[in-house]
């Protein structure tokens, strides 16, 4: 589950990708300051038991906590805290199963109620599932609030009415930094994927010419109109690809890319194999 959410996060920023490994607390921990720079930890308890440990242990984990950027304790592991003595420096999100040895051990309550809390560089959720938008304001932090709202968005984990988004919208609005033509201009190409319209059209239906939209395009995102139309069209026929069983000729109406050929060399350009291969992969994980 929090994989997941790393990858979908990893899908729409383009520097400094979130890279995730698993660790077993009887691995030795690295004591170089410069090897925890910028690493999150993340202790997966559950919510039924409470995380004990060895003396071996202890030491590893207090290691951790003090070294790592951020430290995140989950469910049972808010009791790592006490195991190593620091109770003292940190509030906690606290689930109702533990609440009263919670209490009786001297761990601070963030809160009663609280899904979530932050303490310094250590934060804390009730269960894996309150976990969730902790992490994904931890991800806003590293890159911005668009990012973490997006990215809630995109996994569906947004609280407000937002419409699903798509990963190429998604990574053109971000870039856009909210410009309201760029914005209004897409939505238009999101309800005209199976009959495209021209380019020309695309700034009439926005009051401005189709100069200025190319150049608004350009100077925002990077690429122009037309090429955002065409990744936006690419990116639903590799959806209907992969997610559906419609033949090609029915994708190709539904993309607007008007033949085969047409459709196959796009998919190539951009995934690497043919229509055929994609849906291949897809249904039995062979690559052509």
């Amino acid at each position: 589950m929090f994989a997941d959410l790393f990858e979908a996060a990893n899908d729409l920023i383009h520097s400094m990708p979130y890279r995730i490994t698993v660790q077993n607390l009887a691995a030795r921990a690295s004591e170089d300051p410069r090897y925890w720079t910028r690493r999150s930890v993340i202790f997966l308890g559950d919510i039924h038991s409470r995380w004990g440990l060895t003396s071996v242990e202890q030491k590893r984990v207090h290691q951790i906590l003090r070294l790592a950027t951020r430290s995140v304790l989950v469910g049972g592991a808010i009791f790592l805290l006490r195991e190593i003595g620091v109770q003292d420096h940190h509030s906690v999100a606290i689930h109702p199963n533990f609440y009263a040895a919670a209490l009786e051990e001297n761990l601070n309550d963030a809160g009663r109620g609280k899904h979530h809390a932050v303490s310094k560089q250590v934060h804390s959720a009730i269960s894996g599932f309150a976990a969730l938008p902790l992490l994904i304001g931890m991800i806003g932090n590293d890159h911005g609030q668009f990012i973490a709202n997006s990215l809630g968005d995109y996994v569906g984990l947004s609280s407000g009415n937002t419409h699903n988004q798509s990963k190429v919208v998604l990574d053109l609005r971000h870039r856009a930094r909210g410009d309201k033509l760029i914005d209004n201009t897409l939505a238009l190409m999101q309800e005209h994927i199976e009959e495209p319209l021209m380019i020309c059209d695309l700034a009439l239906a926005q009051g401005v010419s189709t100069r200025k939209l190319q150049r608004r395009f350009l100077e925002k995102t990077g690429t122009g109109p037309l090429v955002a139309y065409r990744a936006l069209r690419i990116e639903r026929a590799h959806q209907l690809l992969v997610h559906t069983s419609l033949n090609l000729s029915e994708i190709i109406v539904a993309t607007g890319f008007g033949t085969h050929s047409n459709l196959a060399r796009w998919i190539r350009t951009e995934y690497g194999m043919s229509p055929q291969a994609v849906r291949r992969h897809a249904f039995d994980g062979v690559m052509s």
